[in-house]
C-alpha cells in the first residue's frame, strides 16, 4: 500500500480574545458594557470634573482625596443637621438637581447659545438630566468621532448593559442608527417594582433592530432606582444575590452566553467593584471578554490583570473611545 507523506496542514492557531470579540459582533453575541465614567468624559470632558464640581456643589469638606461620587453622595446623605436624615431618596433628587446645573455650566463654559440655556433652564424642572442633555446635543450625534457610542449603536447587537444614569446610548441608537431601542431598569430593590418593565411584555425579544438597553444602575427618570452613594451599592449587591427577580432571564442569559465587553471601568471604583463581584465573576460559562480600564500605571497594570485573571478577562490598554474605534473597524461598518 503506498503511503503519502505529504505532512499535514498545520493546525490553526487559537484567536485570541480580540479576535473572537469581533467574530461573535455578526451573530449577535457580544454584550456591551458601559461605564458611567465614559458616557460622563462625552458630556463633562471628564468623569473627573463630575466628582470634583459635586464635591463643590456639596460642600464636601475632603475635596483633595481623591474620593469618589459614592463617596460624597454617602456623605452628604448623612451630613449633620440635614432636614431629611434617613431619607434615601432626597440624595439621588440632590443629585439629578446638581447634574442639571453641571449642564448648564458646561453649555455656558462652551458657548452654547444664551436663548437655547435660556429655553432649557425655563423648564429645567420638567425635564431630566437626559433630557437637557438632548437639547444641549451633548454627547453630539453629528460626529462619531465626538460620540463614539454611534459606533457602538451601528453593531448589529440585541443587548446593551450599562452603568450609565442617561439614555445617550438609546439617543445614539434612535436618532443616528434609526433603531428602536426599549430601556429597561434593574429592578433592585422592591420600590422600584411599580416601574414599567418592557421585558413584561408579551412577544417583546431583543433584536438588533430593537435592542434593549439594560440601566443596572438605574436611570435619571426614576431618581428611585439610582445607585449612588457607598449604601445603595452595598444594598444593590445584596439584593440582587438573593432576590432572582431582579436580574431578568433574558439579561442573565446574555450574560452568561456572550462575550462581554466592559468599557471604561476604573477597578478601584465603586461601580466596577460591585458590577464584577455581582454579575460577571458568578458566570456559570467563561467565553472571550475584555475589560477597557482606564488606568494604565504599571502597579494597576498588575493589580488588574491578576484581579481579572480567573474569569479569563484580556484587558486592552487604550483609552474607551480607541477601543471602540477598532472593534467597529475590526467588525468591518454595516
Amino acid at each position: 500500500m503506498k503511503v503519502d507523506f505529504t505532512p499535514l496542514k498545520p493546525e490553526p492557531q487559537p484567536k485570541d480574545t480580540f479576535a473572537n470579540v469581533i467574530d461573535r459582533i455578526a451573530s449577535g453575541k457580544v454584550v456591551p458594557i458601559v461605564g458611567n465614567s465614559f458616557t460622563d468624559d462625552l458630556v463633562f470632558g471628564s468623569h473627573g470634573n463630575v466628582v470634583k464640581w459635586w464635591a463643590t456643589y456639596t460642600n464636601y469638606p475632603h475635596s483633595d482625596n481623591g474620593d469618589s461620587l459614592p463617596q460624597i453622595a454617602q456623605y452628604r446623605n448623612f451630613v449633620p443637621h440635614r432636614e431629611s436624615l434617613g431619607d434615601d431618596l432626597w440624595i439621588k433628587e440632590y443629585y439629578i438637581k446638581y447634574l442639571k446645573a453641571a449642564l448648564q455650566h458646561v453649555a455656558e463654559q462652551q458657548g452654547v447659545s444664551s436663548q437655547i440655556r435660556r429655553e432649557v433652564k425655563n423648564q429645567e424642572r420638567e425635564l431630566t438630566p437626559s433630557q437637557i442633555a438632548r437639547r444641549l446635543n451633548y454627547p453630539s450625534i453629528n460626529a462619531s468621532s465626538e460620540n463614539p457610542l454611534l459606533l457602538l449603536a451601528a453593531m448589529p447587537l440585541p443587548i446593551y448593559i450599562t452603568t450609565s444614569y442617561h439614555d445617550y446610548l438609546e439617543v445614539a441608537l434612535r436618532e443616528q442608527m434609526h433603531k428602536r431601542p426599549q430601556t429597561e431598569i434593574c429592578f433592585w430593590h422592591e420600590g422600584l417594582y411599580n416601574i414599567p418593565s418592557v421585558l413584561r411584555q408579551e412577544g417583546y425579544k431583543p433584536s438588533p433592530e430593537e435592542p434593549l438597553v439594560y440601566h443596572l444602575y438605574g436611570l435619571d427618570s426614576y431618581p428611585e432606582s439610582l445607585v449612588l452613594t457607598e449604601d445603595d451599592h452595598l444594598d444593590f449587591l445584596a439584593n440582587i444575590s438573593k432576590d432572582a427577580k431582579s436580574i431578568p432571564p433574558r439579561v442573565k442569559q446574555a450574560l452568561n452566553d456572550s462575550s462581554l465587553v466592559l468599557i471604561g471601568y476604573d477597578p478601584y471604583e465603586w461601580d466596577f467593584r460591585v458590577l464584577f463581584r455581582g454579575l460577571i465573576a458568578l458566570r456559570t460559562r467563561n467565553l472571550a471578554s475584555i475589560a477597557i480600564q482606564l488606568r494604565e500605571g504599571a502597579v494597576n497594570r498588575e493589580y488588574i490583570q491578576n484581579y481579572l485573571r480567573r474569569v479569563d478577562f484580556e484587558v486592552v490598554w487604550k483609552s474607551p473611545g480607541e477601543f471602540i474605534v477598532e472593534l467597529y473597524e475590526g467588525w468591518g461598518g454595516p
